[in-house]
């Protein structure tokens, strides 16, 4: 199937703006004092193209141009705690899709780096500081018994994020970004203790993020995906049809936003199939079965 016109045209300005921000980079070599922006920018929209259109070597280019950025921000540099996230960041997304342990061990011996200073006092010009628990809080393959996170871990993530959330509050524009994280950390303490006011407040949390992601936000699938999940976990562990219909109806959204060739359509595809799956398992209905096939 060829890309429509959209897709290649947003294609094109991604193209573009890679090639101005990598002419940028030329004008400001070793020892420039604005070169760790140029860097910063160039990773950042390698990291766009890579999340639409799934060329590996996007991914691998940004993580170089993160490590370096890094080496422009010793210990005490007021932007040293934004590329230790950066990096952090890009490994994690390298280890998630292609499962390279070395990119997981790294990622969070950064973010132990970055939590560090979490503890210490925080200032509005460096609230950065407070945007991330260690990588390992954050794994998307499901640990074993033995990796199960203990309870102080997660009311440790958890505090962490409610932090975040006051450092972004409504009207920032990065608000969405707190309120997932703490979601996601709240769903996996309701996974591994069993509180159900963890459970109900991360829907209301997903809910928020999802309000601020609206049609024709680049993130605006994740989020819909994000609840869905969620609505799924209250619905097999309480029941309640009414969470699972919507949390299908919002699979089937993600899925409309995901076309062919997105690098997170097969898992929307998953997700959507799943849901159908324990609906015609639970209330029968021949189509469910029929479409979650298809």
């Amino acid at each position: 199937m060829y890309p429509d016109f959209e897709e290649c045209h947003h294609r094109e300005k991604l193209d573009e703006a890679i090639d101005h921000y990598r002419a940028s980079l030329n004008l400001r070599p070793a020892g420039h004092p604005d070169r760790s922006s140029s860097l910063n920018n160039l990773a950042l929209t390698l990291c766009t193209r890579f999340n639409q259109f799934g060329d590996r070597d996007d991914l691998d280019d940004a993580i170089e141009l993160n490590r370096a950025a890094l080496t422009l921000h010793p210990p005490g540099h007021p932007d040293r705690s934004m590329s230790l996230n950066n990096l952090a960041n890009t490994l994690s997304t390298r280890f998630k899709l292609f499962g390279d342990r070395a990119d997981l061990d790294e990622a969070a011996k950064l973010n132990r780096k970055l939590y560090v200073q979490v503890q210490q006092p925080c200032h509005q010009h460096h609230a950065e500081r407070c945007l991330r628990a260690p990588v390992i809080l954050r794994r998307t393959v499901r640990p074993s018994l033995s990796e199960r996170w203990s309870k102080e871990k997660l009311e440790q993530a958890i505090d962490h994020f409610r932090v975040s959330l006051r450092l972004r509050p409504a009207g920032h524009p990065k608000h969405s970004t707190p309120l997932g994280r703490l979601a996601s950390t709240l769903r996996t303490r309701f996974k591994q203790f069993g509180a159900r006011a963890d459970l109900d407040e991360a829907i209301e949390l997903d809910r928020a993020a999802l309000a601020l992601r609206p049609q024709g936000h680049p993130n605006r699938s994740s989020s819909l995906n994000n609840l869905a999940v969620t609505l799924c976990t209250r619905f097999n562990q309480f029941g309640g049809s009414p969470d699972l219909d919507e949390a299908i109806e919002l699979n089937r959204a993600a899925l409309t936003l995901d076309p062919q060739g997105h690098p997170d359509r097969f898992m929307s595809l998953i997700n959507l199939a799943i849901t159908l799956h324990t609906r015609f398992k639970q209330f029968g209905g021949r189509a469910n079965l029929d479409e979650a096939i298809e």
